[in-house]
């Protein structure tokens, strides 16, 4: 009754409805703050606060505040050409007199003299602990003041050979910033460096001027050399010379931008999609434009309530989630009103008025849309159980966007469909309408190219073959999944956490990366952390004039290296030796004390030493990842005897990703079983049979194996050397909306079989509803694919991955799962041909031998969840 209503009033008051949308979209769009400002960043940002690597950073900043730089540019100056010894003197003089000025200059520090500095004054000239006083600028506003400490090649600190490569052709300029590295902030920065950067790249390729002044031509002309006098020119960058950008923040950066691009792209692709995919189908350009504008209002108004909700502290939003939210919504919201225009025309078809067929329609199919969307909202919605901050704000916004969507299906469609009236099939009006238009039915080259039927699937053979070889069908649909099905149990937890994997090659982050470890090791800018408080009576006084070296600190360094091969450790820094077993010159002891403890000694508790651990492998690598875990179980081991009962507190990058991927690892476990389970217990509320639950849930559990397996050998096959794993999202978010979609469809067969069953009878009501829902559900399957696959149409790996993945795994759901697999399992057990799971259908009073007898029953509305029709 209540759906009837609902079609009743839309049917009789359409610009009422329309006008109260109209007004919700005015007001979510003035009320609605700058995306951007409400969105969160990063991966590591959304770790649980009780994480180890939350915690070993927290314990960081406090012992070393001056060290606790949040993220780092790196300036990677390199000559690697083949016969080449390495860096030359002409090399070293462009980076001290011509790029340390100009990263100093934008960085906001002064000038270096050429006189060498004390050591105060030098930490003074490249340290710098407060925002400067920049014209009254605050740190969030000048991206000079981001910049913490710059440290390079300098002779006068005792650390500054470190910056120059053991194999002597590459050479680094690291600024530690204050911000973290997916902050806005850090972008202004990045880009200033990159074209003053590019500006010396153009300097060193043009020809040498014929007259040393500027004319006031060049001056206007832009050239970046007009103003320079002969004696300020820097010195052109030399032949052969690479410089090249690494370091976190260069990372967040690319990666924001890549997520921004992958969303605006996602967003235009999946608009072009449905509108292509919805003219083919219907050949009606009005009736395309009708779904088309309930999922374009829906999403805008959803994005536009989830960005209030979140500046009120009600929702956390990731950076990338409105690319989620729009695919599921765009793909949910045209499936709800494809099956809403089909049962409308048929409602036509059968003599009703325009208002009469609305209010059946929604009488017929409204509580099986809310009975499909319901399935996909609790399943989605078990997201919001995860641990890892992501996975609980996608559950929470992705189904508040479908609710969103399911509100307008259910109302704003059916308005715009009133008010449309018959004019929404043209140039294919009702027989009955056309003949009142005459214009409409003319036969102009338009009307007979969009009037055109398309060749439809004969869903009647198929269900015809079904009945005469069920076995045959069935065993042909499991043999065919099972080989992927078993590659995607397999290589389940074979997946990728590299942050640089999921950027396109091209980034400059991945470019930069590539120069650093082909010349330095592949932690180096990424050590490991290890903080040691030990007991009071093996610290540090700093009140010596000459301190020593704690006991155990030697001991406990040269333990850890002894186990270097095993752990994949390239060198150990630390009070025992901050030059990590570099040779890089001699420096008094006294000298090489001091600078060790200001360094690795915490002023903040004197108990407290830190090592700076560096892997040899990309921290960021799957091998690395197993180096850390075992560094982490065995360093309380390494521990000497005078430290007995020190506390070991760990940080770092490869610290945080260990944490991300324990805890998706243990959400995907959690999250699973939770989606299972209430989509069953939906499942057996609508349907009351528990084989026929079971067999439905094993199914797309099938499926979501095949799903993965067949995309695991796609990109595997693509690049069968560089493939490192599918990215870690993709099977969360693929078990979660696959599931969840895919027992869609089978509610909307199931529930057509329960009411043709009265009709026909126990089998050949399964091969009839087969027949009129088969057109509508596939042509449902194709749209939903293809809004998954405008993921694809961004520069994020795992994007690229997840929306393959989403789109193969629907259209197995719809051209193999819901019309081979399960109206054979069906058929068998309505012929009583499984042993024990043999059971009618979907039980009630009729049996077989009703069938006849029922045929001549009219329909009645009170089925389960009412009537799905094509």
């Amino acid at each position: 009754m209540l759906f009837r209503a609902l079609g009743h009033f839309a049917a009789r008051r359409p610009v009422t409805v329309i006008a109260a949308w109209i007004a919700l979209v005015i007001m979510a769009v003035q009320f609605a703050p700058d995306w951007k400002s409400i969105v969160l960043n990063g991966e590591f940002a959304f770790l649980p606060e009780d994480s180890d690597s939350i915690q070993g950073l927290k314990t960081f900043q406090e012992t070393f505040p001056e060290d606790s730089n949040s993220s780092n540019i790196v300036i990677v100056v390199r000559r690697d050409t083949s016969g080449n010894s390495g860096l030359v003197e002409q090399d070293y003089e462009f980076i001290s007199k011509s790029l340390l000025p100009l990263v100093r200059r934008i960085s906001g520090f002064a000038p270096l003299s050429d006189e060498p500095p004390e050591l105060d004054e030098f930490n003074e000239l490249n340290e710098r602990t407060d925002p400067p006083e920049d014209a009254g600028l605050t740190e969030s506003d000048t991206p000079s003041s981001l910049v913490r400490r710059i440290s390079w090649r300098n002779p006068d600190e005792y650390t500054g050979p470190l910056y120059d490569s053991v194999d002597r052709k590459a050479s680094l300029i690291v600024l530690e910033l204050n911000s973290e590295f997916l902050d806005a902030r850090n972008r202004p920065l990045i880009s200033e460096l990159e074209t003053e950067l590019e500006n010396l790249h153009r300097i060193a390729v043009r020809p040498p001027a014929k007259e040393p002044e500027a004319t006031g031509d060049a001056a206007d002309s832009g050239d970046v050399s007009a103003d320079i006098t002969p004696e300020d020119a820097p010195i052109p960058i030399p032949p052969g010379l690479d410089i090249a950008f690494s370091g976190t923040a260069i990372y967040g950066r690319d990666a924001m931008l890549a997520s921004e691009d992958s969303a605006k792209a996602t967003e235009t692709w999946t608009v072009i999609l449905v509108i292509v995919l919805l003219l083919m189908m219907y050949r009606a350009p009005f009736l395309a434009m009708i779904p088309l504008l309930t999922v374009s209002v829906s999403g805008a108004i959803a994005l536009k309530l989830l960005s209030i909700a979140a500046v009120w502290g009600w929702v956390d939003l990731f950076n990338g989630i409105e690319a989620y939210v729009t695919v599921l919504v765009y793909g949910a919201g045209i499936d709800y009103c494809l099956f809403l225009i089909a049962r409308y025309r048929e409602e036509l078809g059968g003599g009703a008025t325009i208002e009469e067929a609305i209010s059946e329609t929604l009488a017929r199919v409204g509580s099986a849309i809310a009975a499909s969307a319901g399935t996909t909202m609790c399943g989605i919605g078990m997201m919001y159980f995860a641990d890892f901050g992501k996975f609980q704000q996608a559950g929470i916004a992705i189904s508040f966007g479908l609710f969103v969507c399911l509100c307008a299906s259910l109302t704003l469609t059916p308005a715009i469909i009133r008010l449309c009236g018959s004019w929404a099939f043209w140039p294919r009006m009702p027989a009955r309408q056309a003949s009142q238009v005459s214009w409409v039915t003319r036969t102009d080259f338009l009307t007979r190219i969009l009037s055109r039927p398309i060749p439809g699937f004969k869903w009647k053979r198929v269900g015809q073959a079904l009945r005469q070889r069920p076995w045959a069908m069935w065993l042909g649909s499991v043999l065919g999944m099972l080989p992927f099905s078993i590659i995607g149990y397999v290589c389940f937890g074979y997946l990728s956490y590299g942050l640089l994997s999921d950027l396109p090659p091209e980034a400059p982050s991945v470019h930069g990366a590539r120069a650093l470890q082909a010349h330095f090791p592949g932690g180096e800018g990424v050590p490991v952390r290890v903080i040691v408080e030990v007991p009071q009576s093996a610290g540090i006084d700093f009140t010596e004039n000459k301190p020593a070296l704690p006991p155990g600190v030697v001991e406990f360094t040269d333990t850890i290296l002894a186990h270097k091969d095993e752990l994949g450790i390239q060198a150990v820094r630390s009070l025992a030796d901050p030059k990590g077993g570099r040779d890089i010159g001699r420096v008094p002891r006294v000298a090489e004390r001091f600078r060790g403890i200001r360094l690795f000694a915490s002023k903040e508790n004197t108990a407290v030493t830190r090592l700076d651990i560096i892997f040899r492998n990309d921290p960021f690598s799957r091998s690395s990842l197993d180096e850390f875990q075992r560094l982490k179980q065995r360093l309380p081991e390494f521990l000497p005897d005078v430290w007995e009962g020190a506390t070991i507190t760990i940080a770092g990058e490869t610290a945080n990703l260990t944490d991300l991927k324990k805890v998706t690892d243990s959400d995907r476990v959690r999250i699973n079983t939770l989606v299972t389970v209430v989509v069953f217990i939906i499942l057996w509320i609508l349907l009351r049979q528990l084989k026929v639950c079971v067999y439905l849930i094993v199914t797309v559990l099938f499926s979501y194996f095949a799903t993965l397996g067949g995309t695991y050998l796609f990109f595997w096959a693509l690049d069968p050397s560089g493939f490192a794993g599918l990215d870690w999202k993709v099977p969360m978010f693929l078990f979660t909306i696959l599931i969840a979609v895919g027992e869609d469809y089978n509610i909307f067969l199931l529930t057509r079989i329960e009411e043709e069953r009265k009709r026909y009878g126990r089998t050949e009501s399964i091969t009839v509803a087969l027949d009129h829902t088969g057109s509508i559900i596939s042509s449902c399957g194709i749209i939903m694919a293809g809004t998954f696959s405008s993921l694809m149409a961004g520069s994020l790996a795992g994007m690229d991955q997840l929306g393959f993945a989403l789109a193969l795994g629907v259209i197995l759901d719809t051209f193999v799962v819901r019309p081979v697999m399960v109206p054979a399992f069906l058929i068998l057990m309505s012929e009583r041909r499984l042993g024990l799971l043999s059971d009618p259908p979907l039980a009630d009073a009729a049996t077989a031998d009703d069938s006849a007898a029922a045929a001549g029953e009219t329909r009645t509305d009170d089925s389960p969840a009412g009537e799905v029709a094509s």
